[in-house]
């Protein structure tokens, strides 16, 4: 397709970077952000004429794209690509979007969770409250409250609240969009997190500092040394919330609580804990034949 008379046709990038960038950064918090990584993901397709780039260049597009991030990255830069041609279209710049009739990539398979082991599990629940380290009271914490690790790291003791019903009040990072909330705490947090409040050398208001006093950027040496001493292979900081989730799936938890445990936005984002439920489908249906009232059958 070509672009409107009189219209000097230009190369997608420039597009981006320009008109559609001051559009963007009008009509969106991050438009100018997005246009800048969008432009980047293009490669090569952004120094094409945006009046050639058609279905075919699009699709070999998205096939090298596919070979270096994971499908859902590619399907978000199509989205916006998508997005930012019909605007084009609108503008009259070109006449069609063909980026509309290119497919989304087929999602992978998700990896399967990493949850503890019951030796694993048995394991830490003996070591971990033997050292008197941070990262030993983070990996309790962690197991039994299922913060994830940017609420870990901005909790503050403010935010901890001891008493005859003890729980906490979780600090989202500034890119979450899920409401601050309220998890409870049990009696084996409570005990190691007043503990913790004693021992600790650094009195920072957050619970888990940095070493200057500031926020954690991460912890992956300490935990890595943790979990080699340990003898626990391939079990990240992150898991620790999987774990939480299927341990309370496992004792009967119904999802919709366990997701609001998780400060899920969408009950959909705990369905992948379903298959831990204890018992099976026929198991379910029998249950309902046993609450049934029994009739008498007239054999005659």
């Amino acid at each position: 397709k070509k672009a409107r008379k009189g219209h000097a046709a230009t190369s997608l990038g420039d597009y981006l970077s320009s008109s559609y960038t001051d559009w963007m950064d009008r009509n969106s918090r991050y438009g100018r952000r997005d246009c800048r990584r969008l432009n980047a993901a293009l490669g090569p397709l952004a120094d094409m004429r945006i009046d050639q780039v058609g279905v075919s260049q699009i699709e070999r597009w998205k096939l090298l794209r596919s070979k270096q991030v994971a499908p859902g990255t590619v399907n978000r830069e199509l989205a916006a690509l998508k997005a930012a041609l019909g605007r084009a279209v609108r503008w009259k710049i070109i006449a069609d979007n063909p980026a509309t009739r290119v497919r989304s990539v087929a999602a992978a398979r998700p990896a399967p969770l990493r949850v503890l082991e019951p030796r694993e599990r048995k394991l830490l629940m003996a070591e971990l409250p033997q050292r008197e380290e941070q990262v030993a009271v983070l990996a309790l914490i962690a197991l039994h409250t299922g913060l994830s690790r940017s609420e870990l790291f901005a909790l503050r003791w403010k935010d901890v609240f001891f008493g005859t019903n003890s729980d906490l009040e979780t600090r989202p990072a500034r890119k979450q969009r899920n409401r601050r909330r309220k998890v409870p705490l049990n009696s084996l947090c409570v005990d190691h997190l007043k503990r913790w409040k004693m021992i600790r050398k650094n009195r920072s208001t957050l619970v888990f500092p940095s070493p200057t006093g500031g926020r954690l950027k991460s912890v992956s040496d300490s935990w890595n040394r943790v979990m080699k001493d340990l003898g626990i292979r391939h079990f990240r900081l992150s898991d620790c919330r999987h774990d939480f989730a299927v341990q309370l799936v496992k004792g009967g938890t119904p999802l919709s609580q366990v997701s609001e445990l998780l400060g899920h936005s969408s009950l959909a984002l705990a369905t992948r804990y379903a298959t831990y439920a204890p018992g099976n489908a026929r198991q379910a249906v029998e249950k309902l034949a046993a609450t049934a009232p029994v009739q008498g059958i007239d054999s005659s």
